[in-house]
């Protein structure tokens, strides 16, 4: 039998992150890694893996957004065997191999693997492999355990690398580097109990010496977007600013003005935060949901191109 590689000789992969506006950065996520192209794949076949892929994961409690990029799923394709069956149209049926890896990108190390032998026919190479994908399973005992193995050397990941996470935070903290402080600690996923815990005083402390570092820059770019009347763009960087900063005041009184300004769609966005401002009961979940948004936008800013020699 003939074996030949089709994904894993692709030297560029593309970090797919879904945009999802309720990823949780406090919970195990994961980057979906897919080749740029291939000879015997159509963007519409990688599509279908992709799809597959965030099906397999988000069915198991895991988000296909990895905003990380820590640890990264990614597939293995390969044909065994290839045959012609001859009538009016020839069919070509080929055996392939679906394997699915969990790794961690800093270490190298596999987390977990998954294999599936599948049949796929088509009246050429392209569409029998295209038959094939169409059967990969998203739900099974196999995939579960999978699934369930990585979850539980992620967790114990976290769980046994604490200290070093909080000493990495101080670090960052000491070097006024705040915002990837936050997104640091935010990565610790709740379901590691004994570190998420830990993590979350250090975490208010960055966030409140964010909250002092950034806060008159935040008021400068939001009155920046209203002088261009980009009224979103200026609730976006209020909302950095906390109900415990010293900027306080000045936003609030900018948020007032602007309210008179903004279309109905808008308003009811601006009147959704000033609440917040106003609510102290929500204070604590508004400063989780502000530390989320700032991690994602450290991470946003610095994209991790992920390459074949990196991952083998």
């Amino acid at each position: 039998m003939k074996k030949i590689l089709i994904l894993l000789y692709i030297l560029n992969f593309a970090i797919l992150s879904a945009q999802n506006n309720t990823n949780d950065l406090n919970s195990i996520s994961l980057s979906v890694i897919l080749p740029d192209n291939t000879e015997y794949l159509s963007r519409k076949s990688i599509s279908k893996i992709e799809s597959k892929i965030q099906h397999i994961v988000t069915k198991n409690g895991i988000s296909g957004s990895g905003y990380t990029n820590e640890f990264l799923i990614y597939p293995k394709l390969e044909i065994f065997d290839e045959s012609v069956i001859e009538g009016m149209r020839n069919l070509v049926v080929i055996e392939v191999e679906f394997n699915l890896f969990i790794q961690q990108y800093s270490t190298k190390k596999i987390f977990s693997s998954y294999s599936k032998s599948i049949q796929g026919s088509g009246y050429n190479k392209e569409k029998a492999i295209a038959n094939a994908i169409s059967k990969i399973p998203t739900t099974n005992n196999k995939i579960k355990e999978f699934i369930f193995e990585a979850k539980e050397k992620i967790l114990t990941y976290y769980n046994d690398n604490c200290n070093q996470i909080l000493d990495d935070s101080n670090f960052l903290m000491k070097t006024q580097k705040f915002d990837q402080a936050i997104a640091l600690l935010s990565s610790v996923p709740r379901e590691a109990k004994s570190c998420y815990a830990t993590v979350q005083d250090k975490s208010i402390e960055a966030f409140n010496a964010y909250q002092k570092q950034t806060c008159e820059t935040n008021l400068l770019k939001a009155k920046t977007e209203i002088s261009k009347n980009n009224y979103s763009n200026a609730l976006r960087f209020l909302s950095f600013i906390d109900v415990s900063s010293p900027c306080l005041k000045k936003a609030e009184t900018l948020i007032n003005e602007v309210a008179k300004k903004v279309d109905q769609e808008e308003k009811r966005d601006w009147d959704l935060m000033l609440k917040k401002y106003n609510d102290r009961q929500n204070m604590e979940k508004y400063r989780l949901d502000t530390m989320k948004e700032i991690a994602k936008a450290y991470y946003r800013s610095k994209p991790t191109t992920i390459t074949y020699k990196s991952l083998f």
